[in-house]
């Protein structure tokens, strides 16, 4: 356990045993919350460094990387994983961006100079609500949600929520998803768990996917030591999607999934959904 997490430990401990200081307690674990799971990066990039289609657009004190779909394209909806910033994510935005489609990338609150601190309510809530407002950005209310990782929870819940219900997504793609954040603490961090007591929101995508009927398309590699394969297995059987792909690799990992193996069968994918 790291010095922050055990001093953290302690002074639950000491908040317990003094009786009930909800406020303090709260405070404790939106803190163990950001320090657990949002490592974000919070230098702030011209996106031109990525690629000269894109455009930095600020919305709501976030930091957006915008470019418009070629005509007849949707737009990918990109909602990065918890390391590094949007630049870390450039050549991915290039893949979809070579193939016609428009992309709005988020940087969370506290990556890539986006304003104020991360936290799951503040995250969804901006997200839910620029899924809502990409039509006024890109001109197109058709959109593809894109997780990856930390984003995949986030993704599945606009998915099943009510901005997917008022505007289904087109396909959704998640790319090492969890089963929840808990059930992933549990998994990788249990001396964790107790700071997680009663967190139900902590985005419980098995609960969400059974909700989404959109075409899914699921990437894990077998050998993700952050995301456990079996999680991406659970979301992949649960899901009640027609039209639905595991692409399991036995030897990429967490990082190494995005790989031609798996761009060829994902291209040709949403390629039959959208045309080419």
């Amino acid at each position: 356990m790291n010095k922050f997490f055990l001093s953290v430990l302690v002074a639950v401990t000491v908040l317990v045993s003094a009786g009930p200081q909800p406020a303090r307690a709260q405070n404790l674990a939106t803190t163990a919350e950001r320090k657990a799971f949002y490592q974000f990066n919070p230098k702030r990039v011209d996106p031109a460094q990525a690629d000269k289609r894109l455009k930095e657009v600020v919305y709501q004190g976030l930091v957006l990387w915008v470019a418009k779909s070629k005509k007849g394209k949707p737009t990918v909806m990109y909602l990065p994983g918890s390391g590094g910033n949007l630049q870390t994510r450039g050549h991915k935005y290039r893949w979809f961006l070579n193939q016609g489609y428009g992309v709005v990338a988020m940087a969370y609150p506290g990556m890539g100079g986006s304003k104020g601190q991360p936290s799951r309510q503040r995250i969804q809530g901006l997200a839910d609500q620029l899924y809502r407002d990409i039509p006024k950005l890109t001109g197109s209310r058709r959109i593809i949600l894109m997780g990856e990782s930390l984003g995949t929870g986030v993704a599945v819940a606009i998915a099943a929520g009510s901005p997917g219900r008022a505007n289904p997504p087109t396909a959704l793609i998640l790319q090492a998803p969890y089963t929840s954040l808990v059930d992933l603490t549990a998994a990788k961090n249990p001396v964790l768990l107790p700071f997680l007591a009663g967190r139900t929101d902590l985005w419980p995508s098995k609960r969400y996917i059974k909700n989404v009927k959109a075409p899914t398309f699921i990437m894990h590699g077998e050998k993700d030591r952050h995301v456990p394969f079996r999680m991406g297995q659970t979301l992949y059987r649960l899901s009640p999607a027609k039209n639905k792909v595991l692409a399991a690799r036995a030897h990429a990992g967490h990082t190494t999934i995005w790989r031609k193996n798996v761009l060829r069968p994902l291209r040709n994918w949403l390629q039959a959904i959208h045309g080419k």
